[in-house]
């Protein structure tokens, strides 16, 4: 029996009994960190992770979920490669795209521009092939069905979808913006039905696409709705980075400038001055000293380092360690 359905086919009223225990870390040798569940597909494979752990993997291509919230599309832009087994966090960032800005929290010397719209790293092939450096992502808070397509379990996790898996218009492949706006025309909302979240086999990269599978029963709709207004699913999905320290030194004001008396005329100045007061005594033009014009001393144009881009394998990898 697999570690991941151990628990999953027991009854309701077992399952009660079993979230009265108390977790014992000191056998696990690991500290309550206070993580959350995720669903990773690195590598094409639904995979469980608790509080950065990898728990188990799921073998069938395609799983049973309520989709009970989503957080809007966020994206991120990564500098260097991906390094396997490193936590990184993205340079700069959007939380929400549909403000066009990169988040408050990105420092000045971070940001790669003031309008994402704008941005050097929003442009086609300023990532890998014709791909943006800047990628889309978007977080979804899931409930999980059993092997036998029942939703009986409260525990929520989080999907983090990429870009290939958001949009599109294939509606025999549905990406979740098709899929929920399909859902939209026929007045039925996200969380009420349950989805089937299957990899596209046709992709080169992890794909999931979404089909409507049946109407939720009302204890499941409970469930659903119990989970959708809980603070826990928000902050689920919630994209939080902590901020750097902005190291910029800052200019100090410049004090307002003294008053400084003006030096004593020299003796023989004042006796000339006393002497023809009221005369000037230009130089002739030829006794003026040239000036030299200042010349500006062109810098020299750097070239651009060539942006480096994570290989298509990694995009998804390095999603998830950040995520972990």
């Amino acid at each position: 029996m697999s570690n991941v359905t151990l628990f999953d086919n027991l009854p309701a009223e077992y399952k009660a009994l079993l979230a009265k225990l108390q977790p014992d870390t000191n056998a696990s040798g690991r500290q309550s960190s206070g993580g959350v569940n995720r669903l990773s597909i690195r590598g094409g494979v639904f995979r469980k992770v608790a509080n950065g752990q990898e728990v188990g993997e799921l073998e069938q291509r395609a799983i049973k979920a309520v989709l009970v919230k989503t957080a809007p599309v966020t994206r991120m832009y990564y500098a260097g490669q991906f390094v396997q087994g490193q936590a990184t966090a993205p340079v700069c960032w959007s939380a929400d795209t549909s403000t066009g800005r990169p988040a408050p929290e990105v420092i000045a010397s971070d940001r790669q521009s003031e309008s994402c719209f704008d941005c050097k790293q929003n442009i086609k092939g300023s990532g890998m092939g014709e791909g943006r450096a800047c990628r889309f992502s978007q977080r979804v808070a899931v409930l999980l069905a059993t092997n036998d397509n029942i939703v009986n379990s409260k525990t929520v996790y989080q999907l983090s979808l990429p870009a290939t898996s958001v949009f599109g218009d294939n509606k025999q492949k549905m990406g979740l913006q098709t899929y929920a706006r399909f859902l939209d025309s026929q007045i039925a909302p996200l969380a009420s039905l349950l989805t089937e979240i299957r990899f596209d086999t046709d992709s080169s990269t992890p794909k999931l696409c979404f089909k409507a599978v049946r109407v939720l029963e009302p204890s499941e709709l409970e469930l659903a709705i119990a989970a959708q207004q809980s603070e826990d699913t928000e902050k689920l999905i919630a994209l939080y980075i902590k901020p750097k320290e902005d190291t910029t030194p800052a200019f100090p004001k410049s004090a307002a400038p003294r008053a400084v008396a003006p030096p004593p005329k020299p003796k023989e100045e004042e006796e000339e001055l006393g002497l023809f007061a009221g005369f000037t005594n230009p130089k002739a033009p030829s006794e003026v000293e040239p000036v030299e014009e200042p010349k500006i001393k062109a810098d020299k144009k750097k070239n651009d380092p060539a942006p480096t881009t994570p290989d298509l394998a990694s995009l998804l990898d390095e999603l998830d360690a950040f995520d972990d």
